[in-house]
């Protein structure tokens, strides 16, 4: 394959351009990358600080709260009557009054449940000696997650006592679930997913769209590996870093007993797209750099390639010429040199064969531009297609004609075929041809018939508004004829003369019916008015002798209203 020289500089030179750029948008991103990168994670780690310390403040709160109530008088003695439903009520009471408290739970000294507010049986709770009460006594309280029957809650236990003796326990629990993982987010500015052992407990996302609904799905997806990890939701890529639901502690700040694993897992979440936003932004700007860049560079290449080129491109392009038929062509002969020399031999060339060309030119140009569009349609053939075919007229246009000078009878015409023209192409339809003041054209497709209806109600609409707009002009009326029908498409005519047109009855018909068609109407044939009876008012007319057909046809007519209005139907 042959490469020119202009075409070797400038691809040369575009390929130096595009590499430098291309080097530089990766350099950009790879450290925009790695930096957004350490930010997530930074915002991450410094997330969980945050949640630590909003869940250190959650559990001394719920501990304050069972003390407060641990040391109303009123418990001892209720305990001391062992009545679980006056119990219970004095616990629903004061939970209305402190509703951060959503579960209490007393317990009598052995660690039995005496009564609870979040069901009316007081169901005991398992490992409830070594998971809560021993560390309340040892320490004054204990703090951690209680996973219970009606929900995963954190929870904060204490003594109730009176004179030295233990008569009792208070349990205070809130609950895990999206409000508090919204209030977590409130802090940290991370989403926030609260996992359980069964199920999603809260989320600042929809629930649905996460790829895990438990500590084990989240487990089995990214390890036990501590650090961030990415992950992809609803397509889009996270970095995710989990800690556990709470730190269990007693009151003096040592570690409590707890089970072996933690049931609650809070996993926190930072979109690394939207991250990178800003640096996309950046990206492009240096994109666009780059390609003005590259296009200015490429265009100096230019430059230089034709100074250098433009002799031998000069001859080429008289070659081409001449090829082509162009005698006429002279190239410029301003150097001393072979080239030159050259030049003025073409030049002579050229003279001795235009002379020759000129005794052939005896047919016109338009006459050459017909052959040589047939040639380039000789393999164009025809086809019967199904269509809606659409003809429009204007009323009275050769009396009003005779009486007007030419100039305002052409300008006339040509705004009312423009507007026409314009119309058609709108809805979808290909002028055929215009036909002195008349417009030929066809409509195809599933909705063809609509289509044309449509047209043919805003051409009325447009001639009636163009007749207020200027008083002064003879008002145009149009007669609209439509009809649906197979018909002939393709290249008609002789060995010499060809057109792109379409023919066949429904053509014929549809121009007789345009000819009867009266002023601001719309008429249109049984098979048109069939495809649309439900979505046009139209009024069936006498049947209609036509010319050159033997039977009189079924007609339909809709009229346009002088202000441009149609009859009430769906089709505007």
């Amino acid at each position: 394959m042959r490469v020119g020289l202009r075409t070797r500089i400038l691809l040369i030179s575009s390929a130096l351009l595009v590499g430098l750029t291309a080097a530089t948008l990766l350099y950009v991103s790879l450290q925009a990358e790695g930096f957004v990168n350490q930010r997530v994670v930074q915002d991450l780690q410094r997330g969980q600080e945050l949640i630590a310390r909003t869940q250190v403040e959650r559990l001394a709160k719920l501990r304050l709260a069972a003390a407060l109530l641990a040391s109303f008088p009123e418990l001892r003695a209720i305990l001391d009557q062992a009545d679980a439903a006056t119990l219970r009520d004095f616990l629903l009471d004061y939970q209305q009054r402190n509703d951060f408290a959503q579960l209490l739970i007393v317990f009598n000294p052995q660690g039995q449940v005496i009564a609870r507010t979040d069901m009316p049986a007081a169901a005991p709770l398992p490992d409830v000696q070594a998971r809560w009460l021993q560390p309340a006594l040892s320490g004054g309280g204990a703090t951690g997650v209680l996973v219970a029957d009606t929900g995963v809650y954190h929870a904060a236990a204490v003594p109730a006592e009176a004179g030295g003796a233990v008569f009792g326990f208070l349990l205070a629990g809130a609950r895990l679930e999206s409000g508090y993982a919204q209030a977590l987010r409130d802090v940290t500015r991370d989403e926030i997913v609260l996992l359980g052992p069964a199920s999603v407990l809260g989320s600042t996302l929809r629930t649905e769209v996460l790829p895990w609904r438990t500590q084990q799905a989240w487990l089995d997806r990214v390890g036990v590996t501590r650090g961030p990890h990415a992950v992809s939701i609803s397509g889009e890529t996270y970095a995710a870093l989990a800690s556990n639901g709470t730190q269990n502690s007693n009151g003096n700040g040592a570690a409590a007993s707890s089970p072996p694993a933690d049931p609650v897992t809070i996993v926190s979440l930072q979109s690394r797209d939207q991250a990178m936003q800003p640096y996309r932004r950046i990206q492009i700007g240096l994109l666009l750099l780059g390609l003005l860049a590259a296009a200015a560079g490429v265009g100096g290449s230019a430059l230089l390639a034709r100074s250098i080129t433009s002799p031998v491109a000069t001859l080429a392009e008289g070659t081409r010429q001449v090829s082509a038929g162009n005698f006429d062509f002279a190239l410029p002969v301003d150097r001393v040199d072979e080239l030159g020399e050259l030049a003025a031999s073409f030049n002579q060339m050229t003279q001795g064969l235009r002379e020759r060309a000129d005794m052939q030119r005896f047919v016109s140009q338009s006459t050459v531009e017909m052959i040589q569009a047939s040639a380039q349609r000789a393999g164009a053939g025809t086809e019967r297609r199904e269509m809606t075919v659409f003809f429009s007229d204007i009323r009275g246009f050769t009396a009003w004609a005779e009486q007007r000078p030419p100039e305002d009878v052409v300008r006339l015409l040509n705004r009312c075929l423009s507007l026409q023209a314009t119309l058609v192409r709108k809805f979808s339809g290909d002028i055929d041809k215009f036909i002195g003041d008349a417009v030929f054209a066809h409509f195809l497709g599933p909705d063809m018939t609509l289509d044309a209806i449509r047209c043919a109600i805003e051409i009325h609409r447009a001639v009636a508004a163009q007749n207020a707009e200027r008083p002064d002009e003879p008002p145009l009326e149009l007669g609209i004829a439509i009809a649906t029908g197979e018909a002939i498409l393709g290249s008609i005519g002789s060995d010499d003369r060809l057109d792109y047109t379409a023919v066949g009855a429904t053509v014929n018909l549809c121009s007789r019916l345009c000819g009867v068609a009266g002023g601001r109407e719309i008429l249109m044939n049984d098979t048109a008015y069939d495809r649309v009876r439900d979505l046009v008012a139209a009024e069936p007319t006498e049947p209609l002798s036509i010319k050159g057909l033997a039977a009189p046809v079924a007609a339909y007519r809709m009229r346009i209203g002088s202000t441009g209005s149609a009859p009430a139907s769906t089709a505007t």
